[in-house]
């Protein structure tokens, strides 16, 4: 009979490949030894060693990845550290840092950039892998190795390696300060390690250290002086927090093979045996799942488990729990197994048949139509709601003044939509179908549909008109009279200073004209009469009397000027034009996929600011926080010149590049745009 605590996990796949450095051994010679004092001495050439068997395989990762909220899918940048430890690039990070991207750049320790694709993840541990695309010349990618983490003790010294906040990489010494670091619940639930719906220190037992570690070093290696990867940093509380390397190895190795890690689920929620009791050995049984195994089998709150299997359990301390909760894991899928357990002071003996764990992981999506986003329900949502029924999808958040806010009742983040127009809604797929058959096609028009949702216990009804509002234009105004010129007040201070006091009109500061030498108004021109009525400007309040002076006239009517020319004395009939459009009266285009809007550039775009002589059309003018234009650096007032190394001039032209880009699913869109003074080049990503 064993007894388990903490069963090390060790992968015939690794064997296989090569990744596994086997047997404890010592650490190379000259790397580490005793001071006078009994302190550890560690050499710089000893570091250097240990560093130089792992920086090669290091990577910076640059994540985009999905942040629901508001009703939307908004895009975030974040960046990690992970471990190339194969020769055709499959890496190991941190679920927290690549589990849910949707697009991955790696760059690599000659800081050379590569694509990569998310293989797997697992949130209930924290790791993840990634694929790197295969390097231009065909090598193969320089390789970390995995050493026995079991062989590690406290005092050991180790090393951190990583990219802390995102910078290029780096090392930090230090030593295993504790090899079994757990959470205690004396800290409370809100100190528990939960990401994704997953309580990571359920299965995980840290290796404490104190080499420093920033954010961004997640997902990076701790490795002992053989250069050696015995742990995957993850945290950081005081002490640094990394996954043990054996642990770490077999998730990897899983999700390479099959892409996700199979566990036996049994329905428990367990914790140590409470300080009161004189037993020994055993876990107790605080909760038992619904429709789970353990309930099938009898197993009730209170009952302590003895053993599985023939296998005693030792949970006396919180430290055995990532063990035996291990342990369950791993146990045959469908086979059923003893387990003995004491109820009542009584042994007995159940028989339990373990069932595939399923993930508490689910990702989310947007539904434009509904102004809402929302993900799939499975047994954790159903538990965690107190639900019985099967079915259905949850709306994890609304945007302010869309459909479902607009519904009658308005539907919010919690509901669960179980059907439409008496359509069963099973998964989020059933309820895109559903809109891509009844939305209108056409940006403005909106269908109503009946929906059935749950609230809190109640099954309600609400109807929602589906659809996507139309871009609002501010429409024409009616041109009125206007002169291509901007001018000033002559004040009494400034016609003092010309030599005449009783001088008032307005003085042409900036003609707008290709050829300003062919305009009959030159620049310094004092306009003092209109059709023989003098311009009573004198002052800085009078700047808007001459623009308010030409409105008055129809546009193409002629207008008699005297003005005052170095000195003399001239006058001119010149024919008025009719004002261009405003920037808010320009046309506009909305994309949806880049959340972004243009205009066509307008009169002001093209004279009154740095743009002047470039040839432009389309303007930025708005950018939706977190869409994928935010992410690539798009900026409102931005005039786009080229897509693609396509000139851009109309509007159609960036339609037709954009709607190109959609069909060939291009990765990367490159736009040339004009941005003050400067030209800049722009890498927009995509995410088809």
């Amino acid at each position: 009979m064993s007894r388990i605590k903490l069963l090390p996990v060790f992968g015939s796949f690794l064997l296989a490949t090569g990744l596994l450095a086997t047997g404890c051994g010592h650490f190379s010679s000259g790397s580490a030894a005793p001071a006078r004092d009994g302190s550890l001495v560690v050499s710089k050439d000893s570091i250097e060693a240990a560093v130089s068997q792992v920086k090669p395989s290091l990577v910076r990762i640059r994540v985009v990845s999905p942040v629901y909220r508001d009703g939307r899918e908004m895009k975030s940048i974040s960046f990690g550290s992970g471990t190339i430890i194969s020769e055709d690039g499959f890496v190991v990070t941190n679920h927290h840092v690549a589990g849910s991207a949707i697009q991955l750049t790696a760059t690599l320790a000659n800081r050379e950039e590569v694509g990569a694709t998310l293989v797997g993840t697992d949130p209930a541990t924290d790791i993840a892998v990634i694929k790197l695309d295969p390097l231009p010349d065909g090598s193969p990618y320089p390789v970390a190795r995995f050493g026995d983490s079991d062989c590690m003790a406290v005092g050991d010294p180790v090393l951190a390696l990583g990219s802390p906040l995102s910078l290029s990489q780096s090392v930090t010494l230090g030593i295993l300060s504790n090899a079994e670091m757990v959470t205690p619940p004396s800290f409370g639930r809100g100190y528990r390690f939960e990401l994704d719906g997953e309580d990571v220190g359920r299965l995980v037992r840290w290796f404490g250290h104190d080499a420093v570690i920033f954010p961004g070093n997640s997902g990076g290696p701790l490795i002992n002086l053989n250069g050696e990867i015995i742990g995957v940093n993850e945290i950081g509380m005081g002490l640094g927090g990394a996954i043990p390397g054996n642990l770490a190895r077999s998730v990897t190795m899983e999700l390479i093979e099959i892409g996700y890690v199979s566990r036996a689920y049994f329905g428990i929620d367990s914790q140590r045996i409470l300080r009161g009791s004189d037993l020994r050995k055993g876990i107790l049984v605080a909760s038992v799942n619904p429709d789970s195994p353990a309930e099938e089998a009898g197993l009730k709150t209170g009952d302590i488990i003895l053993e599985i299997e023939g296998n005693e359990l030792e949970g006396r301390f919180e430290e055995d729990l990532p063990g035996i909760n291990n342990f369950l894991a791993t146990r045959t899928i469908g086979r059923t197994i003893p387990m003995k357990i004491l109820r009542n002071g009584e042994e007995t003996t159940l028989q339990i048949t373990p069932v595939e764990r399923e993930s508490a992981f689910v990702p989310g999506r947007e539904l434009r139509e509904w102004g809402m986003t929302a993900r799939n329900i499975n047994r954790w949502t159903n538990m965690r709601m107190a639900r019985e029924k099967d079915g259905g999808i949850l709306v994890t958040s609304s945007r302010s003044g869309g459909p479902i806010a607009r519904g009658r009742p308005e539907l919010r983040g919690g509901d669960l939509i179980v059907s439409v127009d008496g359509n069963p809604i099973n998964n989020v797929e059933d309820l895109v179908e559903f809109t891509r058959e009844k939305a209108p096609g056409r940006e403005g028009s909106f269908a109503p549909v009946l929906v059935e949702f749950e609230r809190e216990g109640e099954t309600m009804l609400s109807v929602v008109e589906i659809g996507i509002d139309a871009l609002q234009s501010a429409g024409r105004e009616v041109q009125r009279a206007w002169l291509p010129l901007e001018t000033q007040v002559v004040t009494r201070e400034i016609a003092r200073q010309l030599g005449d006091e009783a001088l008032m009109g307005v003085r042409v500061t900036r003609v707008y004209e290709e050829k300003p030498e062919d305009f009959p108004f030159h620049v310094g021109d004092i306009i003092t009469h209109m059709d023989g009525d003098r311009v009573e400007a004198a002052r800085q309040e009078d700047a808007d009397l001459f623009r308010t002076l030409i409105r008055q006239y129809r546009r193409g009517m002629e207008v008699d000027f005297r003005i005052l020319r170095n000195g003399e004395v001239e006058e001119m009939t010149v024919p008025l034009l009719a004002s261009p459009p405003q920037t808010r009266e320009m046309n506009r285009h909305r994309d949806l996929d880049f959340e972004f809007t243009v205009r066509e550039a307008s009169f002001n775009d093209r004279h009154r600011h740095t743009l002047v002589g470039e040839e432009f059309s389309v303007i930025i003018d708005g950018v939706t926080s977190g869409g994928w234009a935010s992410v690539g650096g798009l900026g409102v007032g931005d005039a786009i010149l080229e897509v693609n190394g396509v000139k851009i001039t109309t509007i159609d032209d960036l339609v037709e590049q954009l709607d190109k880009a959609r069909e060939e699913k291009a990765p990367w869109v490159v736009i040339l745009v004009r941005r003050g003074s400067s030209r800049t080049f722009l890498e927009i990503e995509t995410s088809w």
